[in-house]
């Protein structure tokens, strides 16, 4: 076990590695004297397409360096930017992880379409439970979101209670009638909490968000007015949503047809977990349903973010071969447009209106409520909580920047705000919090290949942290260095070399060169990974840069 430097027992470092700065993405570690629990695993949409970029995960290279003992991985909820980077994370740190009965369905299901279920070590936990991991105590507390048994947790620590309240809104109305537990949190307040990371999403929104069961009107109008067909895409582990469509379309006669594959296991896993208690044939297959008539079938479909391949843009497109979108039909986007997603949903859009059908989204209809807290919400989990230090998380800088200010108006005192990024980290003792040392951060991709991967990291490089060349002529006899080593950068420092920094780069290799053995300055191959060793070290302890380092290497004097 490697035990962090400086740290004492009763020192606590928060240590986000994603979702602060950006909308998913969402891992946090907690460490205490070498020892680590991480809350949530979450993937994200690359926002660099160009570069082949598609869904990544975050860098765990801080992890590689410190080597923690992690005593278990806490999941808050089953969406896929708090579980998605599990298979990434447990291949290369091994750990149990703990979630509700919901979250760890869908975890292992993600973990199955990974290949990495067999390894895995999933515990079920429950609210008002506490259970321990190493230093830390862990209570999940029940709070309200757009998937069911989402959890905030409650970490007593060695400097003092952590309150994390994953993602969360206060619903008056759940559809599952188990509500935010305000109490719960009130008690916390009491007790006293030293630190709340609380969700930033939507505090630019005023006001209170609606009720998941506030949808029902808008949805029973919808399809009682529908001719044919009706449609409705959402997330596919919005289980309270797809319980409210299939109650309605019982209720009027509809059958209700699964389609995607994300689509059709989450509807079985909510028939599994009792959260889609219906009667038997209330959902069909799709073979079942081309013996029906239109105005008797509800589909639910995958692609509420327009993705290439999903099931609803088959379906729009008409490729899908035994679906089809014509007059009469509606189809309901029952989800909010993730930004970067915009023009592949408008696309959509269009596709489903030039098939005729009548097309109902949030900007022109009530179909989509928000599973995160708007701003009295946001207040009340403050008022609630009573914290004496405050982080926002779960959000892009102007989300967590307007929460630090809401926090203030709250009561806590701006001294003990602090608003993070990702790297940035708060060491917390027993009645104190700092800022501490910043570690590195990044983003990996998750490739359905080794060798995609491999490519996507090489071009991230080069666009982002640069390139270098280096060019070396070595004689083959005597391993002798007869010109260079020569340096050319792009986007580092100076291309042209000629910079002090690139001039000292060049000097620091000169002088390793000369120290090698001419066995191995006569090697081809140990010559370059030399080279790419000393200056990646030299890049890194200067600059804090990775840049691509690709090396020249000539061999003069061979014979033929």
């Amino acid at each position: 076990m490697t035990v962090t430097v400086g740290f004492n027992a009763s020192q606590v470092r928060i240590v986000p590695l994603g979702g602060l700065g950006e909308i998913g993405l969402n891992l946090m570690v907690l460490e205490c004297g070498g020892n680590a629990i991480i809350v949530d695993a979450g993937v994200m949409f690359g926002h660099d397409r160009v570069l082949g970029g598609g869904i990544v995960a975050p860098d765990l290279a801080h992890l590689e360096r410190s080597r923690p003992e992690i005593h278990g991985i806490i999941a808050t909820h089953a969406h896929e930017d708090h579980i998605g980077a599990l298979p990434h994370l447990i291949r290369r740190f091994p750990a149990p992880i703990f979630g509700s009965d919901v979250t760890i369905a869908f975890a292992r299901r993600r973990l199955n379409q990974a290949g990495a279920a067999a390894a895995a070590d999933l515990r079920v936990i429950s609210p008002r439970a506490p259970f321990q991991l190493g230093p830390f105590t862990v209570e999940a507390i029940r709070v309200t979101h757009s998937t069911p048994e989402s959890f905030a947790l409650a970490i007593t620590t060695p400097a003092g209670l952590i309150v994390h309240t994953g993602d969360f809104k206060i619903d008056p109305q759940p559809v599952d009638g188990r509500h935010f537990d305000r109490e719960r949190f009130a008690e916390l307040g009491a007790q006293g909490v030293a630190l709340l990371l609380s969700d930033s999403t939507n505090v630019e929104r005023p006001g209170r968000s609606g009720s998941e069961s506030s949808l029902l009107p808008t949805l029973r109008e919808i399809i009682a007015r529908t001719r044919g067909k009706f449609f409705l895409t959402s997330f596919s582990s919005h289980l309270h949503r797809i319980r409210q469509v299939a109650e309605l379309s019982h209720q009027v006669g509809r059958y209700v047809v699964p389609v995607g594959r994300r689509m059709a296991e989450s509807t079985r896993l909510g028939l599994e977990l009792g959260q889609l208690n219906f009667p038997p044939g209330t959902f069909i297959e799709r073979a079942e349903a081309e013996f029906l008539a239109a105005r008797h079938l509800t589909f639910l479909a995958s692609g509420s973010q327009g993705e290439p391949l999903s099931a609803l843009v088959r379906i729009a497109t008409d490729t899908d071969p035994r679906v089809r979108v014509e007059p009469g039909d509606s189809v309901v986007l029952s989800s909010r447009f993730i930004p970067g997603n915009e023009r592949a949903i408008q696309a959509l859009i269009n596709h489903l209106y030039k098939r005729g059908a009548e097309v109902f989204y949030e900007t022109v209809a009530p179909v989509h409520v928000s599973g995160h807290a708007s701003r009295d919400e946001l207040a009340e989990m403050i008022a609630l909580v009573r914290p004496r230090y405050f982080v926002p998380i779960h959000g892009e800088y102007r989300h967590l920047a307007r929460h630090v200010a809401l926090a203030i108006e709250a009561g806590v005192p701006e001294n003990n705000c602090f608003l993070l990024e990702d790297g940035d980290t708060l060491v917390m003792t027993p009645g104190a919090a700092r800022r501490g040392h910043q570690v590195k951060v990044g983003r990996e991709p998750l490739e359905e290949s080794d060798g995609d991967a491999e490519i996507l990291r090489e071009r991230r490089a080069l666009a982002r942290q640069g390139t270098v060349f280096v060019v070396i002529a070595v004689s083959a006899k005597t391993g002798e260095i007869v010109a260079g080593p020569d340096l050319l950068s792009r986007g580092v420092v100076s291309g042209d070399g000629t910079s002090a920094l690139m001039r000292r780069a060049q000097a620091g290799l000169r002088q390793r060169l000369r120290e090698l053995d001419m066995g191995v300055r006569a090697d081809r191959p140990r010559l370059a990974a030399e080279v790419v060793r000393t200056l990646g070290e030299y890049f890194h302890d200067e600059f804090g840069m990775h840049p691509l380092v690709v090396p020249c290497v000539m061999q003069v004097g061979e014979t033929p």
